[in-house]
């Protein structure tokens, strides 16, 4: 079943906070048309944009999603990593409160930052990001419970690279995934990171979530999701924020992280 669209004038009334849950649960995703303003996200542009302006000085926290490249040739999916650590600013928009306030209500319990990242991909650049579940970059000692934030700076369309979800993948767990390429990243070459992409797909299920300027999707990091290339003439921007269960402390504190953090101690 295709997921219907949430819009709503700032701010979202309770009852509707709660639709939002039932579907999100369902489908393990949301299109969420009116996240924030037009405004907030011209100040989220001039706090990231900066950023990708000095994208080689940026050490390990800057990352060519695109694979393997020529350093003399820029990168075809650059990505920048912890955007908040760089420009702290960014948790003083709305759209950082607000993605709070949703994360909250769809899990039901108090919610923290714990990741967040941003992606641009340059115009015609024919890379499309792979198949996959936020959660086969997770794995761990603690259960992942999250919601992922996807926020495009710009109105996002098919043809400049939305994304698409498959509606109620995220019941079925974690699926097979093979790594497509490790990408270089960091301050030297060594510095690298996987790309991963599921084994297999059923595209027929495949639902698109474009959204106007100030909207956003949500998804369950079990989600399969997939973003398209951008095939415009302008450049696709988008900030991704994850808010989990409580927060970091979940992850410092949960007994399999006190476990595993005590084997580890004994093996020394």
């Amino acid at each position: 079943m295709m997921n219907p669209a949430v819009s709503s004038p700032l701010p979202f009334a309770r009852d509707e906070l709660a639709q939002m849950r039932v579907r999100y649960e369902r489908d393990g995703f949301l299109q969420i048309e009116s996240l924030t303003t037009a405004e907030d996200i011209s100040r989220i542009r001039s706090l990231i944009d900066p950023l990708f302006e000095r994208f080689d000085t940026l050490g390990s926290s800057a990352v060519d999603l695109g694979g393997p490249r020529d350093p003399s040739t820029p990168p075809r999916q650059p990505e920048v990593n912890d955007t908040i650590k760089l420009a702290p600013e960014l948790r003083k928009t709305k759209a950082y409160a607000r993605c709070r306030e949703i994360a909250r209500a769809l899990l039901g319990v108090p919610v923290g930052h714990i990741f967040d990242h941003a992606i641009y991909k340059p115009p015609h650049n024919n890379t499309a990001t792979a198949w996959h579940q936020d959660a086969v970059y997770k794995q761990g000692p603690v259960p992942l419970r999250a919601v992922n934030f996807w926020i495009p700076l710009q109105p996002a369309t098919i043809e400049n690279g939305c994304m698409w979800y498959l509606p109620g993948s995220h019941l079925a767990g974690l699926q097979p995934h093979h790594v497509i390429h490790l990408r270089p990243g960091g301050e030297t070459a060594d510095t690298r990171g996987k790309s991963f992409a599921m084994d297999s797909v059923d595209e027929s299920r495949a639902v698109p979530c474009p959204v106007a300027l100030g909207g956003a999707t949500a998804h369950d990091p079990l989600n399969a999701h997939y973003a398209g290339a951008n095939t415009t003439d302008g450049w696709r921007r988008a900030w991704i924020l994850h808010f989990g269960a409580f927060g970091k402390l979940r992850h410092l504190l949960h007994p399999n992280s006190v476990t595993a953090r005590l084997r580890a101690i004994a093996n020394r």
